[in-house]
């Protein structure tokens, strides 16, 4: 899933779409759990989350991905406007510049080393920065996060296209598209797991909320 694939010019089209994709899942799973909190008075927050990012999942990011070769089948009279295959040049400057993000998110490999506490003062000392450093990254990557997501989800829309829509180049030859009936059964035999650790890590982030605050019904409570 990787947007090295397309050509360039194409690359603001699919990071718009897979902002989109984002909002869309987002909605999806908070819906689904005011839902469950409201209609149906579940107040296990451990089950309405599991519930939520299941939804997520199901309905946001597969359904949604299906819905989108279905939009891009109805666009092929476009013709030459349809995204096109990135050259070998272009795949490789496009590696290159995700592998020079990568260097620089691997300054902070070092961190870990900070953590580690001992009897003199300024192994505590270092601790103490280890933390605040931790905090620093934790923020880094919050930010980042929304960021990263849309880029990796925007390369799963291009990857649609490509196997869905005008078919994939390999082997120095162009593919016939996949039917869409075949859709399901790909995009789901290469996500399913990230489906199930979706719905455990809510899930579990939910019953750890409901264990600190047992009589919290959502999130905000638990700051209430």
């Amino acid at each position: 899933m990787s947007l090295s694939k397309i050509e360039p010019r194409k690359h603001g089209l699919f990071r718009l779409h897979g902002w989109l994709l984002v909002l869309w899942a987002s909605a999806i799973g908070l819906c689904t759990s005011a839902a469950l909190l409201h209609l149906f008075h579940v107040h296990s927050m451990a089950v309405r989350y599991a519930v939520g990012a299941g939804a997520v999942y199901f309905v946001g990011f597969v359904w949604g991905g299906w819905w989108y070769a279905r939009w891009w089948n109805g666009r092929r009279a476009l013709g030459d406007r349809l995204p096109a295959h990135a050259t070998a040049d272009e795949q490789v400057a496009y590696d290159q510049s995700v592998d020079a993000m990568r260097k620089k998110l691997g300054k902070f490999d070092g961190l870990g080393d900070f953590f580690s506490v001992g009897d003199d003062p300024l192994s505590a000392l270092l601790f103490v920065i280890g933390l605040i450093g931790a905090a620093v990254l934790l923020a880094f990557f919050l930010g980042y996060l929304p960021v990263l997501t849309a880029d990796l989800l925007a390369g799963y829309l291009a990857e649609i296209v490509l196997e869905f829509v005008i078919g994939g180049l390999l082997v120095r030859r162009i593919l016939r598209p996949r039917q869409l009936d075949q859709y399901w059964r790909f995009i789901v035999g290469k996500t399913w797991m990230l489906g199930i650790l979706l719905v455990v890590v809510f899930g579990a982030f939910g019953a750890a909320i409901q264990y600190v605050n047992p009589a919290a019904k959502t999130l905000l409570q638990i700051f209430g």
